[in-house]
């Protein structure tokens, strides 16, 4: 089958694969996948990943450094780029996961008879206007507009979540819609040894060590954690291990910001953005895993940092999202207040091995259910579906 991938951003050079990049990497092993690619994308790293795919460029791109304004400067060449590879290269099927590059492969799809299918991974709408203060109401509704429409030519969509899967009901409520979570590399996130782990990475092991990694922005309650961090020092050594980047920027720097105000910046270890092949090592060496993120849509999902930690049989403390709750059977302890939170640690503290002990034994069944592999294979179970 030759499927044409138009992904939610330079896939092969951002420097956090998601999840199209891992769906992507293992349909690739059966099928023949081309890959649009952003030229110029403001996100691309420097750093190329491996996929077995064929790259649609977008000739004469413009680099903009503005993510919004990267797909609008560059709609016409990117029309022209994916209208070319569904023309000449006899696709089969459109996976898309974008907002204005999608409409503009599920319109031509769908002038083309080629099936297509909206991979839903993010609540678009939120997600896109989330950096802007002044206007924020006019993108999300820009963006409403052309992600409805979008889903509205499209044949299938896929969810990440069931509360995603909800607010796609609502838009095309006679559509096939399928939930696949997200999942883990089960050849690299698994149970080691913590002082292995730590001294992989240059850490001590006579304190308790929390990790927050990924993407620290505007969505991620930065302030809670380091307040509650510096609380909880008066009565435990507990130190914070930050490992990741901010798309905005400044929300890394008030992350040091905070830990200096608070007085914790001498228990604040920060690393750049790593390679995924070490993340484990990483996850491994802490108690626990942080994921403070705040209640909006968007975060309604199923977190490829969580389901990393859970395979790796580590706990995780994250907000109070009912939809960690429903995937995840073990390892997941939530709260809602600063207070609940800072209690919930002191409980964990006092448990901890056993805590662990039980969840690397679940790691082994954890890893078989959010393996990508399968998911992938579920993923490949509606691609031929949609085939009509």
């Amino acid at each position: 089958m030759r499927i044409f991938l138009i992904p939610p951003n330079d896939l092969l050079r951002h420097p956090i694969p998601n999840r199209m990049y891992h769906i992507a990497k293992r349909l690739a092993r059966k099928h023949s996948l081309y890959l649009l690619s952003y030229t110029h994308h403001p996100l691309a790293d420097e750093v190329r990943r491996n996929l077995k795919a064929m790259e649609t460029t977008i000739s004469k791109a413009v680099a903009v450094k503005n993510l919004g304004f990267y797909y609008i400067v560059n709609a016409s060449q990117t029309y022209t780029a994916i209208r070319r590879t569904i023309e000449e290269e006899s696709i089969d099927v459109v996976i898309h996961a974008n907002i204005l590059p999608s409409l503009m492969a599920s319109k031509l799809a769908k002038r083309f008879g080629i099936p297509n299918i909206y991979d839903y991974l993010d609540h678009y709408p939120e997600s896109a206007s989330v950096y802007y203060t002044r206007g924020k109401q006019i993108v999300e509704l820009g963006v409403r507009i052309l992600v409805s429409q979008a889903l509205k030519n499209s044949d299938a969509v896929v969810t990440p979540s069931y509360g995603l899967r909800k607010l796609v009901e609502n838009i095309v409520p006679n559509k096939p819609i399928y939930t696949i979570p997200n999942g883990v590399d089960v050849e690299l996130f698994k149970p080691q040894s913590q002082a292995l782990a730590r001294k992989a990475i240059g850490l001590d092991t006579n304190y308790y060590l929390a990790l927050l990694q990924g993407s620290l922005d505007v969505w991620v309650d930065i302030a809670g954690v380091v307040k509650v961090v510096s609380k909880l020092r008066k009565t435990m050594d507990i130190r914070l291990l930050v490992v990741g980047f901010s798309h905005a920027k400044n929300y890394y720097k008030l992350l040091l910001e905070y830990a200096k105000r608070y007085g914790v910046d001498k228990y604040v270890y920060t690393y750049a953005t790593q390679p995924y092949e070490r993340m484990s090592l990483f996850i491994n060496s802490c108690d626990f895993i942080f994921s403070p993120v705040k209640r909006m849509m968007m975060n309604f999902t199923t977190p490829i940092k969580i389901a990393e930690a859970l395979a790796c049989g580590v706990p995780v403390v994250t907000t109070d999202i009912i939809e960690h709750k429903i995937w995840y059977n073990q390892g997941i302890y939530t709260y809602t207040t600063h207070t609940e939170l800072e209690n919930l640690i002191k409980q964990l503290s006092s448990k901890m091995d056993e805590i662990k002990m039980a969840l690397c034994k679940y790691s082994h069944r954890f890893r078989e259910i959010f393996s990508w592999d399968r998911l992938a294979e579920n993923y490949e179970v509606l691609i031929e579906a949609s085939q009509f």
